[in-house]
């Protein structure tokens, strides 16, 4: 699914009865891939992916879907979502509206409850309400992964999740980009998007302030400090280290490329 946003603008009534921009003349297309989209508190992200749904109506400006599939929206606390009194009933409940035959329905649910690293049958009977933080927020996901949303637009999936629960929920944006999915994830960790995304979108008070590749981006600690974010821990580290006078070559943004360039560049000046 291609979706394309020309001059979307939103605003909404503040505190004391002034308008507030949510959006401002917000112009992008997406097509593939996995798009971050970053930004302060209150720039906008959320407004954003409930625009690209069609959930928030936009007060002017277009937003043009183009192909078929289903959209699929994770909210920043999908786990408040739940209505269903078991695991196995939540996700496979919108496939089952959909027509879905019930086997295949499980069976679909299962493989995206084992990509964010969960046991359908281990948790079929449960009530979701009774599992921990964490397993809540992935079978919120794993609910809309069973759709196989060729739009999947997420809010902050990785909040609160450990380790393990994390690496899982990458794993899964990445499987869905790579089977064809666009995929767009709003994150405060410039860590996650590092080792998923393909394009960071830069959003300040509404508008898109940068736009391009998420690796050229990420890897700019000054450019991403200047933007009011948080540089990835790998691009900290390696501005720390060229300071201190170690060879540091190329734009490292994981754990383990930054531990690759510095082998690299032993020896060197």
């Amino acid at each position: 699914m291609r979706l394309t946003l020309d001059g979307v603008c939103l605003s909404y009534e503040g505190s004391a009865g002034e308008r507030v921009r949510a959006l401002d003349d917000v112009s992008l297309a997406l097509s593939g891939g996995v798009t971050g989209l970053m930004g302060r508190t209150g720039s906008g992200k959320t407004t954003l992916l409930e625009v690209m749904a069609g959930a928030t109506p936009a007060d002017s400006g277009r937003v043009r879907p183009e192909g078929p599939g289903e959209v699929g929206l994770v909210f920043q606390q999908p786990e408040r979502q739940f209505f269903e009194p078991t695991v196995e009933r939540e996700t496979t409940f919108g496939l089952c509206v959909r027509g879905v035959p019930a086997p295949e329905a499980r069976e679909r649910a299962a493989r995206a409850l084992a990509l964010m690293g969960l046991s359908l049958d281990e948790l079929a009977g449960r009530s979701p309400l009774s599992l921990s933080g964490g397993q809540q927020r992935r079978v919120a996901i794993a609910s809309v992964l069973a759709l196989r949303p060729t739009l999947l637009l997420l809010d902050e999936p990785t909040a609160g999740l450990d380790p393990r629960a994390r690496r899982a929920c990458l794993r899964a944006v990445r499987s869905a980009a790579d089977a064809g999915a666009t995929v767009v994830m709003a994150s405060h960790d410039a860590n996650a998007l590092a080792e998923v995304a393909d394009r960071l979108v830069v959003l300040e008070e509404g508008r898109v302030t940068l736009d391009g590749a998420a690796r050229e981006l990420l890897a700019d600690a000054p450019l991403m400090r200047a933007h009011g974010l948080e540089p990835a821990c790998a691009a900290r580290a390696a501005c720390a280290l060229r300071r201190a006078g170690v060879s540091v070559p190329g734009s490292p943004l994981t754990a383990d490329e930054l531990a690759g360039a510095i082998m690299a560049g032993r020896g060197r000046p």
